[in-house]
């Protein structure tokens, strides 16, 4: 795998490789740029910072870039992780469309102000937003697709007092850890599943950007100046003195764009002097990797992909229908076909699991498909098994 990152500055998106910072590929861009998503496994997604367009690039074709017209200029923009749902924050409402159709699938919006962030959970199920009006929303993706308005949020958190400026979702569907930060120089840890604050982090300045490696044991909050700072998750601060905590690494010019590499060994920090640096994300020493642009890093993506050949023959365009504006009422029959079955959500406790177990277990007894059941139970566990491995194989980067 080689360790690359894509860089917007200004009106100039590139492909760069971390090691000896070469360069791999130059995309055309028509416009200033706001955001930047990646779209496994070989798509660029760019939102227009004045604009109501969305563009996606090829990584392998250097001209190839697919345009789509929205209702509103985008201010954040995430993918689903089966990559066939597009949601993009346009003023106050998140719209969702189904990429293989080009159809719009539903507007919903419980914020007051602008949208600030989207994220979806690792899992599909849920939705993250946050916005000006410093709440955060949790939705149900399953009652978004089945209810195309008039859809209420999961939960909304109302513990920042001041703009959201970042959420970052981790691993464990249900039972992940959702991360918020603020302007108000906080950064809140909550259940996902329930809402409930298990920590709270204040910090000397007002947070950007938050990072969190993919073991949840540091979390990094990058400031609006010229700080990082560092938190270890696995013996946080006993109180919430943000005096307590010193910069981790501190950049020689403001701090406009930061993300952590794939393998989550290195932190890169765009300046707005247009300096790329690479800190070592354990000890937060400058490492031998320099870039310097002519203008301000707007965006940082950093990605891990296969050997990378010019030659190699492009991937396709996966969705090229342009995006409807309106929603029609009914779903087509493939948005239908391709959307996935989730479940309402259900919290059962431990005791009442095994309750249930024993209960069902009982019942199977004197049932004359019990050695069927032992089979089946046996096919469970050995794919069980071969799931564990690939998740373990995939958190630790091999």
């Amino acid at each position: 795998m080689l360790e690359a990152t894509i860089l917007l500055n200004e009106d100039k998106l590139g492909l760069y490789a971390l090691q000896g910072t070469n360069k791999l590929a130059k995309y055309k861009v028509h416009e200033m740029l706001n955001k930047l998503h990646f779209l496994p496994p070989n798509f660029i997604v760019g939102t227009s910072q004045k604009k109501p367009l969305l563009y996606i690039w090829n990584m392998s074709q250097d001209s190839s870039v697919q345009k789509y017209v929205l209702p509103g200029i985008p201010l954040s923009v995430t993918t689903s992780p089966c990559g066939n749902y597009l949601a993009v924050g346009i003023d106050n409402c998140i719209k969702f469309w189904h990429l293989p159709s080009g159809q719009l699938v539903s507007t919903v919006s419980n914020h007051y102000q602008h949208i600030t962030s989207l994220v979806w959970s690792f899992d599909g199920t849920l939705i993250i937003s946050g916005g000006q009006d410093n709440l955060v929303n949790v939705w149900e993706f399953s009652k978004i697709l089945k209810c195309q308005r008039s859809v209420s949020p999961l939960y909304t958190l109302t513990n920042h007092s001041l703009s959201i400026t970042d959420v970052h979702c981790g691993f464990g569907g249900f039972k992940s850890r959702l991360f918020t930060s603020s302007l108000d120089s906080t950064c809140h840890i909550y259940e996902l599943c329930s809402g409930k604050i298990m920590l709270s982090l204040e910090f000397p300045a007002p947070v950007s950007r938050l990072l969190v490696n993919k073991a949840e044991s540091f979390v990094y909050a990058v400031s609006v100046s010229t700080a990082v700072y560092r938190v270890s998750l696995v013996s946080p601060p006993e109180n919430d003195v943000s005096t307590e905590i010193k910069p981790f690494i501190q950049c020689p010019n403001k701090i406009t764009a930061c993300c952590l590499t794939d393998n989550d060994s290195a932190i890169l920090i765009g300046s707005s002097e247009g300096d790329l640096l690479k800190y070592n994300a354990a000890t937060g020493q400058v490492l031998p990797f320099s870039f310097k642009a002519r203008l301000s890093v707007d965006d940082l993506i950093s990605v891990a992909i296969p050997s990378y050949k010019r030659n190699d023959k492009p991937v396709p365009f996966p969705h090229q229908i342009p995006l409807k504006r309106a929603t029609t009422g009914v779903l087509d029959e493939s948005c239908l076909l391709l959307r996935p079955s989730y479940e309402p959500l259900q919290f059962v406790s431990d005791s009442d699991f095994l309750a249930l177990v024993k209960e069902a277990v009982n019942e199977d007894k004197g049932s004359d498909n019990v050695s069927d059941l032992k089979e089946k139970v046996g096919e469970l566990s050995a794919l069980s098994e071969q799931l564990v491995k690939v998740a373990t194989e995939q958190l630790i980067g091999s």
